[in-house]
């Protein structure tokens, strides 16, 4: 059993990495991939946690040709230099994003976030729109996370990620493995038609992508295959992974198709991780 593509509370998912930790021990092989963050890897580092199917990764936010584009950061130091500034900018990013969030929800509907709250959404390392919804739920706006996401956060603001090419481009010669995640499209996200994606993989390879997930929680076996396909065809490494968020979404660990197939066996990203 694996599965190398999962969230903690150190970004938007519910469990937090002890909890991840104790319903993964007795997995082959895992990575916990939160967005934009490394804590997770520090946490299990700093704190001499022997783990021997553990894989440290990340999941980075960029945007490519004006759409929201992730990708996966597998076997890296914790004190990369170019890592650690890109996480940086990303995390500056987001809480100027906030930031606005806040202000809309006050200007728009009179929702004033009280400053502790607002210091508390600051400290966090990833603040995301789960994050924000869960004040507003408190305050009483709405029933529950979902609801205060659809009714007070759904606008579109103006992208302030950094390109999916500056983020491969940045860490192609960096040690560590990078793959292009959910390439057809992620939990909530549009799904990519395979004229774009084939275009945009073609770039993401000039760029320096490594490998690509093909086996992934929303994929049925027609996808995964031509996704597999596709690696093979350029000599990607080929990943996997579910994109648990606990209770915020509904997939479970190790679930590495929406069809319950055997692609999974063609993984090999385990393969090329350095101990």
């Amino acid at each position: 059993m694996l599965d190398f593509h999962m969230h903690t509370t150190y970004s938007d998912g519910t469990d937090n990495i002890n909890e991840i930790i104790d319903k993964v021990r007795t997995f082959d092989y895992f990575s916990i991939t939160d967005h934009d963050s490394i804590e997770s890897a520090k946490y299990i580092t700093n704190n001499g946690l022997v783990l021997p199917n553990y894989v440290r990764g990340v999941e980075l936010s960029t945007t490519d040709n004006h759409q929201s584009v992730h990708i996966l950061f597998y076997n890296y130091d914790i004190n990369n230099k170019v890592l650690n500034e890109i996480i940086e900018r990303i995390d500056s990013n987001r809480k100027e994003r906030l930031l606005e969030r806040i202000n809309i929800l006050k200007n728009e509907y009179n929702i004033d976030f009280k400053k502790e709250d607002i210091d508390y959404l600051l400290s966090l390392p990833n603040p995301t729109k789960p994050n924000i919804a869960s004040i507003i739920v408190k305050y009483g706006y709405a029933e529950n996370i979902d609801v205060a996401i659809k009714e007070f956060l759904y606008h579109k603001l103006a992208a302030k990620k950094l390109t999916s090419e500056y983020v491969i481009k940045s860490l192609k010669n960096e040690d560590g493995i990078l793959v292009f995640a959910h390439p057809l499209g992620g939990i909530g996200e549009q799904r990519v038609d395979s004229f774009t994606l084939k275009e945009r993989l073609s770039r993401f390879i000039e760029y320096g992508i490594k490998g690509i997930e093909c086996c992934y929680s929303l994929y049925n076996d027609d996808e995964q295959k031509f996704l597999i396909e596709l690696a093979k065809e350029n000599n990607l490494i080929i990943s996997g992974g579910s994109d648990y968020h606990g209770k915020n979404k509904k997939v479970e660990l190790a679930t590495l198709s929406s069809d319950d197939n055997d692609n999974y066996k063609h993984i090999n990203l385990m393969n090329f991780i350095k101990r």
